[in-house]
């Protein structure tokens, strides 16, 4: 069935209603890095490959993705919705706040259903020059982009660019981190554990 079809027949959620991403964005490519071992823990943190965004949030995906199709590109999803129990899961891990969110003191941006880690590839799938690797921890993370090779630094800051234009704000140490200026109500949780 074609993609515009298949989304016209879906029903149109709330905002706060956390949905699939690859419902309204098929064309992203889903990479849940926490589903698999391949994240700086080295452990499985979901078992669920399934990226989740509130509503809202992904309509606002969707227009950064159309935006992207101009540029022969297309979002990759490394992380998304990320339930309060897979932050401790997390933190149990790496019980260190310069990388992990403390659950204790707050509810995460990605518990929020708002905040999504992103990267870039070509509509045919092939990578693209990005500054570094997800959960990379060095000074190549962050957005001041003084070590980041040419390329690299370009496809950030269109990523960037397109980002603020949807209404998404990205965290200075993380390139790849980005949420959604609007906070929605959840109006319901995900089974990710």
């Amino acid at each position: 069935m074609h993609d515009n079809i298949k989304k016209a027949l879906l029903p149109v959620p709330e905002d706060g209603q956390l949905v699939l991403i690859r419902e309204y964005i098929p064309d992203a490519v889903i990479d849940l890095r926490y589903a698999t071992a391949n994240n700086f823990t080295g452990k499985v943190i979901y078992k669920s490959p399934e990226a989740y965004l509130c509503y809202g949030t992904v309509k606002k995906l969707m227009a950064v993705q159309n935006e992207l199709k101009k540029h022969g590109l297309k979002l990759v999803i490394w992380d998304a919705y990320r339930p309060m129990e897979a932050q401790f899961r997390l933190w149990e891990v790496c019980p260190d706040p310069d990388f992990v969110a403390d659950p204790r003191k707050t509810i995460t941006a990605h518990a929020r259903g708002n905040t999504v880690d992103i990267s870039l590839v070509r509509t045919d799938g092939s990578p693209v020059a990005m500054p570094s690797e997800f959960d990379d921890f060095s000074s190549r993370a962050n957005r001041d982009y003084t070590d980041t090779p040419e390329e690299a630094k370009k496809n950030s800051l269109l990523l960037e660019k397109i980002m603020a234009e949807n209404g998404f704000e990205g965290l200075h140490s993380e390139w790849w981190h980005y949420f959604d200026k609007d906070e929605y109500q959840l109006t319901d949780t995900v089974e990710m554990l």
